[in-house]
């Protein structure tokens, strides 16, 4: 099969395009043939040699976890999917060797979905890790209430294209950050107040705002002291998830009562379900997505590199 893969941890030029060998589903698995996949931050993260302590790989590595595709192998222990159904889903494992980034991809048969005929394979591939990763942060650990305040960080980009819509169903007043060229795009999304982050101070205005801080913040950057400043941004007893990073070691923490976590997307094709079901109704928006084809891995892990990602970017295989 074709895939892009890389045998060594590196910058983007240590991905490849070439042929690997077809994986066999455990199971508990189906092979999907894949129509597209996403590039999320942790696949390159994971390429650069990031976060060994949580996930083993196995080289030669081929990327990726989102997918949308059609199955066309059942493991043996797989009895609610057919050959031939289409679906999306998040291809999560601890130990990473068989991923999205390729024509065949086995998946977890209790992490997928179906795919609903009115969305394409490329906005499906956009859709699993957003969307649990939000969902999760939001409504599970953030238990976020009508009436309520959330603070997202870098609303343009994968994650903070899903969770300011994802927020104002559940009701809440949504403060985001992004640049002024995508300004209109988050406030499409739902984004009640924005704040550019290349010409403000973002900690001052949000403060202006909510002098005593907001419910929840969803916290996306690494370094220059966003992980503080979180804190400081969470009123009493409020909660920060953090989408990348532990918490930093702040004693008032605990001296405030909030509880910080660094979060992971966990699969389920139950949840996603759900979720397909409220991007379909439209009670969700749909990210914007850039398609390109999967050739063009590598021009597209620089670009999310770069941070400026509108939406996703989606990679489709010829």
């Amino acid at each position: 099969m074709k895939a892009i893969f890389y045998e060594q941890h590196g910058t983007a030029d240590v991905l490849q395009i070439g042929e690997r060998p077809t994986p066999e589903p455990q199971d508990h698995e189906v092979l999907v043939e894949v129509v597209a996949t996403s590039v999320n931050p942790i696949d390159r993260r994971l390429r650069s040699g990031e976060l060994q302590e949580y996930i083993t790989r196995t080289f030669p590595v081929v990327p990726g976890w989102d997918l949308a595709g059609r199955i066309v192998r059942v493991g043996s222990k797989v009895t609610n999917w057919q050959i031939g159904d289409e679906v999306l889903g998040l291809a999560f494992t601890w130990s990473i060797q068989h991923g999205s980034y390729a024509e065949y991809c086995p998946i977890d048969a209790a992490s997928i979905t179906h795919k609903p005929a009115s969305i394409s394979f490329e906005q499906a591939a956009a859709l699993p890790l957003v969307s649990l990763t939000a969902w999760q942060a939001l409504s599970e650990f953030g238990q976020l209430q009508a009436g309520q305040s959330v603070f997202i960080q870098a609303g343009a980009g994968g994650v903070g294209s899903v969770a300011i819509p994802m927020a104002k169903h559940l009701g809440a007043k949504v403060y985001t950050t992004t640049s002024a060229k995508n300004r209109d795009y988050v406030k499409s999304l739902g984004a009640d107040v924005v704040i550019d982050y290349t010409s403000e101070d973002y900690e001052s205005s949000l403060r202006e705002h909510e002098p005593d801080g907001v419910n929840l913040v969803l916290e996306a950057l690494l370094g220059n002291g966003t992980a503080e400043a979180a804190i400081r941004l969470t009123k009493d007893g409020g909660r920060v998830a953090y989408m990348n990073n532990e918490p930093p070691e702040m004693d008032e923490i605990e001296q405030r009562n909030i509880k910080a976590e660094f979060l992971h997307h966990r699969p389920d094709g139950d949840m996603l379900t759900e979720l397909v079901g409220l991007y379909q109704s439209g009670n969700i928006t749909l990210p914007n997505i850039q398609v390109r084809p999967l050739e063009e891995a590598m021009d597209a892990h620089l670009e999310s590199e770069r941070g400026h990602t509108k939406g996703k970017v989606v990679l489709r295989l010829s």
